[in-house]
């Protein structure tokens, strides 16, 4: 290590980072209120020792063992674990960084926790790593990362790993800062008060630390303005091409294919050399049912299996999401008399199994442990629909709080509330106010000042159900105060319009998202959750006849949707895909929509009127996806796949030539740049690997026309292996534009990018 480079680290650790003396050797600074003086020293081959009190240790374990204490942070890891027990590791999927493997390929792992604790372990030098873990809601991220965390720490204790995994719980908060939300989790949750952010940056540039982002569903937001809002780009800026990350989120930024999207995260960190990856959570399988089963200490496991399976299908999500299969051991048994009943009514009611499934959680909770004794015979203190109200409610607090969580006086006010409502006696309002700090789907917090719902989808179909109600009553001030918030939760979304179509009208449901959106302005919360319970509702309704408008749809507001007879006007559509979807009898009119992808099931009688696309993908068989900008190639392409594309009657149409589809040389151009989505520097060995026969053209022909335009930009103080290296040297969002302008064109996208 350089001396310059433990200065710096010395003064991020340090009380006043200027007030640090270093004369002859020796070194004086003031850390957490303790005066430290020590002496430098460098061998014959200049590694850097640091000699305090007689001991003499390289300057990199002198900082990770004196200054950051990481052994201490180690304890404190294994102490806090909210890792659940029993574990069971789920199978997964692996797609390793640019810098790793050059082919991009997908390899699976059955035991991915495994793979994990081996990937993050390796280091690129000059390359800061940030890999991503996806899946869907309930399986299993944030289980995966502080089981890996934990073992990581014994690991560490154990001295056979020089790394910690530190998990940072985000809540999927939109708007954050980095510095605070770090620091909180440490002094918060681990009690580790000893590192100010700047020494944390340092611990993980050295890489001795590899933060767990957890919960980062708002990471990338496709909102109404299609824009991707990210606080990823400052902690890869402020890392400076060093270190490692984790982001746990159920969709990652790579998984949108526009050039504008990715722009919004690889714009501002060009100058940078950064990779990114990819771990996916696979649902649970027969065997990961049955060992979890096991480890319960269960009998008849297979059975249980066997029985589920056969009556809902082996892979429902009561056999494959884990955070369900827990939930499902704690309330039924194989010999139970309640489970042909709960698996007959989820059969019946497949589009709402999990209402169906907390409602056998509640009935369970009223029937056996609710109860009343103070009379003669027992008696339940509540209704199973008494204690959803009540459940939703405690939902509806922590959403107008923007909480995961709420302290116990704010959950006795809730309870209390709710016994005055509902008119129950003094004596019964005393017994529900303690047994909903008791209640099974409420868990405390470590500090045990607060309580939350176990999982957080439990949290939304409770705000759904809230919500769901309010709709019905058709109380517009309280629906608004809920919409208001930020992006509903799909869980919430499902339950709410559930709610609707089984209690109350969905024509009048509609009516009412229709009034709020029209009083919003174009980008607001409340219109874009308007039109996402919109299109919801009108999803799969037989004889639909409905018109709205002024509404913002989200990200893939269409894809699997079946749509009848819908007419949307002066509307916005963010970046969705058509797969699975059908539109039948429906219209378009002046609708702007950002990006259209996937091929739809079926498109019949539906017409789109002076409608702005922005771009289309189409798959191509030998260019992998092909992305159109043009707007005459984008019409004839919707009019291929069964739009009836309508034009006002005053505008005469351009005439669109057969012969106008976007070039080779272009789709040749896309498919590099689109590379760049997984870094910012790619050598030319992946780009001849990515277009096989196609790369001496490329080479010859194409490649010097994007460096003279300064498209593409050769490092040429950067050669790794004798390799040549590129980045791209123009903002994303300027090829974007450029793409738009050509019309399909290479020469005329070369002369956009200069102009």
């Amino acid at each position: 290590m350089e001396v310059k480079r433990f200065l710096r680290i010395v003064r991020a650790f340090s009380d006043n980072p200027e007030d640090y003396d270093l004369s002859k050797g020796r070194i004086t600074v003031q850390v957490r209120d303790e005066v430290i003086e020590a002496t430098l020293s460098q061998d014959a081959d200049d590694e850097l020792f640091v000699i305090e009190h007689g001991q003499r240790l390289k300057a990199r374990s002198w900082i990770e063992k004196r200054l950051a204490r990481l052994p201490m942070l180690a304890d404190r890891i294994c102490s806090h674990d909210d890792s659940p027990k029993p574990f069971v590791a789920p199978s997964g999927k692996l797609v390793r960084n640019l810098q790793i493997d050059s082919e991009i390929s997908e390899s699976s792992e059955n035991d991915i926790t495994t793979a994990m604790a081996g990937t993050l372990a390796e280091r690129i030098p000059g390359t800061t790593s940030v890999w991503f873990l996806t899946s869907d809601a309930g399986e299993g991220k944030t289980s995966v990362i502080h089981h890996l965390a934990v073992q990581q720490a014994l690991k560490y204790k154990q001295r056979k790993a020089r790394w910690l995994l530190v998990p940072i719980p985000l809540g999927g908060r939109t708007f954050l800062r980095f510095d605070d939300v770090i620091i909180a989790a440490l002094a918060n949750r681990l009690r580790f008060q000893f590192l100010y952010y700047d020494a944390f940056l340092e611990l993980v540039r050295l890489g001795l630390v590899v933060p767990a982002f957890d919960g980062f569903e708002e990471m990338i937001i496709e909102g109404a303005t299609g824009e991707a809002v990210s606080a990823l780009t400052e902690l890869v800026k402020e890392l400076g091409s060093s270190g490692t990350i984790l982001i746990a989120t159920r969709k990652a930024y790579y998984e949108y294919k526009s050039f504008q999207t990715i722009a919004q995260l690889l714009d501002p960190i060009t100058n940078d050399d950064v990779a990114f990856g990819n771990m996916s959570l696979d649902r649970w399988n027969r065997d990961q049912f049955i060992e979890y089963g096991k480890k319960r200490g269960r009998d008849q496991v297979d059975e249980l299996f066997n029985k589920i399976a056969g009556s809902l299908g082996a892979d429902h999500p009561l056999l494959t999401r884990a955070v369900i299969v827990r939930r499902l051991f704690d309330v039924v048994n194989y010999d139970e008399p309640e489970l042909p009943k709960l698996l007959e009514r989820i059969r019946l009611q497949p589009q709402d199994y999990f209402s169906e499934f907390i409602t056998a959680i509640i009935e369970r909770e009223a029937r056996e442990k609710w109860l009343d004794k103070s009379g003669e015979f027992a008696r339940p203190l509540l209704t199973v629909e008494e204690h959803h109200l009540v459940l939703s409610r405690v939902a509806h607090e922590m959403w107008i709080q923007s909480r995961d969580d709420l302290r116990i006086a704010d959950i006795g006010v809730v309870a209390e509330l709710f016994t005055e409502d509902e008119g129950k006696s003094p004596a019964i309002a005393r017994q529900i106010q303690e047994r909903l700090k008791q209640h099974a789907l409420l868990v405390k917090t470590r500090d045990g000042k607060r309580l939350g719902f176990d999982h957080e989808d439990f949290r939304e179909f409770y705000l759904g159900l809230d919500l769901g109600r309010e709709l019905v009553a058709s109380d517009a001030s309280n629906v608004k105060t809920i919409l208001d918030m930020t992006t509903l939760p799909q869980v919430t979304v499902e339950k709410a319009t559930n709610y609707v179509r089984c209690r109350g009208n969905p024509y009048s449901t509609i009516e009412l998202l229709q009034d709020l959106a029209s009083r919003e302005p174009s980008v607001s919360f409340v219109r874009e959750n308007c039109g996402f319970l919109t299109v919801t509702l009108v999803d799969r309704l037989d004889e639909c006849c409905v018109s709205v408008s002024n509404m913002s749809f989200p990200a893939d507001s269409l894809r699997g949707r079946s749509l009848r007879g819908v007419t949307v006007s002066d509307s916005h559509f963010s970046t969705t895909s058509l797969e699975d979807a059908k539109l039948i009898n429906c219209r378009f009119e002046r609708c702007r929509l950002e990006r259209i992808e996937g091929i739809p099931s079926e498109i019949k009688n539906t017409r789109l009127y002076e409608c702005d696309v922005a771009s289309l993908v189409y798959p191509d068989n030998e260019y992998d996806d092909v992305e159109l900008y043009d707007p005459r190639q984008i019409q004839r392409r919707l009019s291929q796949t069964g739009f009836i594309l309508e034009c006002d009657p005053t505008v005469e149409p351009k005439a669109i030539k057969p012969e106008e589809v976007m070039s080779p040389d272009l789709k040749l151009v896309q498919r590099v740049l689109r590379i760049f989505s997984q870094a910012t520097r790619i050598s030319e060995l992946l780009i001849r690997k990515r277009l096989g026969k196609n790369f001496g053209r490329f080479e010859k022909v194409i490649l010097p026309i994007l460096s003279s335009a300064r498209v593409l930009e050769e490092l040429q103080d950067d050669k790794r292996g004798h390799q040549r290296r590129f980045k791209i040297a123009v903002p994303m969002r300027r090829i974007e534009e450029a793409m738009t302008e050509s019309g399909g064109d290479f020469e005329r996208f070369v002369d956009a990018i200069g102009s």
